[in-house]
């Protein structure tokens, strides 16, 4: 089973706590265990349970479930745990999925009432017109209307499956994460929900003390964007061959220009800790707002497409009226 965002960010949260506690991660695995958590929740404390038994790492023993332990917290929690900082690293994955949690739920919130709009707008198309013509029984017009929404259904579920399939492309692809990173309001979210990940990790690493060719590279895998990705390749072949990271940086177009400039002068002022942990909140807080953005033109955008339909409909509905009526004078 899938762990949610929102179940995510408690879960992290309380491990988070414990460990601020003072408690070992097996100890802490264990209190949790007796609060009765969800099924997923407890299957992952199990895997991480029974893989310290067998002496492997806690990111290894969490990430037999794939599925529910990612890229950024194999990244986030592999640094926490190889420089001690466990507790932070658990507070910035509880932290990372708060936001998350909150994003989606405000999406969800304003898609609520357009859908509510296209389904009486489509009862409101169907319906007036049939019963005018006068050719239909109740339970034609019924099954007319279930159809119309099967066809509708249908018809985002198609989308969803292929927004899914590009989503899920994106991170390997550069050239399909670029093009999805160009549509409005989506790309913004995007782009920074990206930067976010990969400053998270980035500080994570920091402070662990990870070399900087592993801490590029991981950064650039957790970010799960094409395009990051490839110029984390570029600049992982920099710093092999003994070159400073602030410059390269900036010869990177998919680099926010501001965020490059402030690595250049962190790296040479020695502030990189606290500028990659400013930048992270920063970026954190601009995806946060680009979903709320995103979500409040969703529903503008569907109003349009929604009224357009009605309007159709209504003006084909008097057209037909009017030839009727026209029919009968004659």
């Amino acid at each position: 089973m899938k762990i949610s965002a929102t179940q995510k960010h408690f879960f992290y949260s309380e491990i988070a706590k414990l460990l601020g506690a003072g408690f070992d991660i097996r100890k802490a695995a264990a209190v949790m265990i007796e609060t009765q958590l969800p099924v997923a929740q407890a299957a992952l404390l199990d895997n991480l349970t029974r893989g310290l038994q067998a002496g492997d790492s806690i990111t290894a023993s969490l990430g037999r479930d794939s599925r529910n332990f990612g890229e950024l917290e194999r990244a986030i929690v592999g640094a926490g745990e190889r420089g001690g900082k466990l507790a932070q690293a658990f507070e910035q994955l509880a932290d990372y999925f708060g936001m998350l949690s909150s994003a989606y739920l405000e999406m969800v919130r304003g898609m609520i009432y357009p859908i509510i709009i296209l389904h009486l707008g489509m009862i409101i198309a169907i319906v007036p017109s049939a019963l005018m013509a006068g050719e239909m029984s109740f339970a034609q017009i019924f099954t007319r209307v279930g159809l119309a929404f099967l066809l509708l259904y249908a018809t985002f579920f198609a989308g969803f499956l292929v927004i899914r399939m590009l989503v899920r492309s994106a991170p390997r692809h550069s050239n399909v994460d670029r093009w999805i990173n160009k549509i409005p309001w989506v790309g913004s979210a995007r782009r920074n929900m990206a930067m976010a990940r990969f400053c998270k990790v980035y500080h994570a690493c920091l402070l662990a003390g990870i070399s900087m060719s592993e801490t590029v590279q991981l950064s650039a895998q957790a970010a799960q964007s094409g395009v990051i990705r490839e110029a984390g390749e570029r600049l992982v072949t920099a710093v092999k061959s003994g070159q400073a990271l602030g410059p390269e940086f900036l010869t990177e177009k998919d680099f926010p220009k501001a965020f490059a400039r402030s690595y250049s002068t962190g790296e040479e002022a020695g502030t990189l800790d606290g500028d990659l942990a400013r930048w992270s909140k920063r970026f954190q807080d601009d995806a946060e707002s680009s979903v709320k953005t995103l979500s409040a033109m969703i529903p503008k955008v569907l109003y349009f497409f929604i009224l357009g339909f009605v309007a159709w409909e209504v003006v084909g509905f008097y057209s037909d009226y009017y030839s009727r009526l026209d029919q009968l004078g004659e």
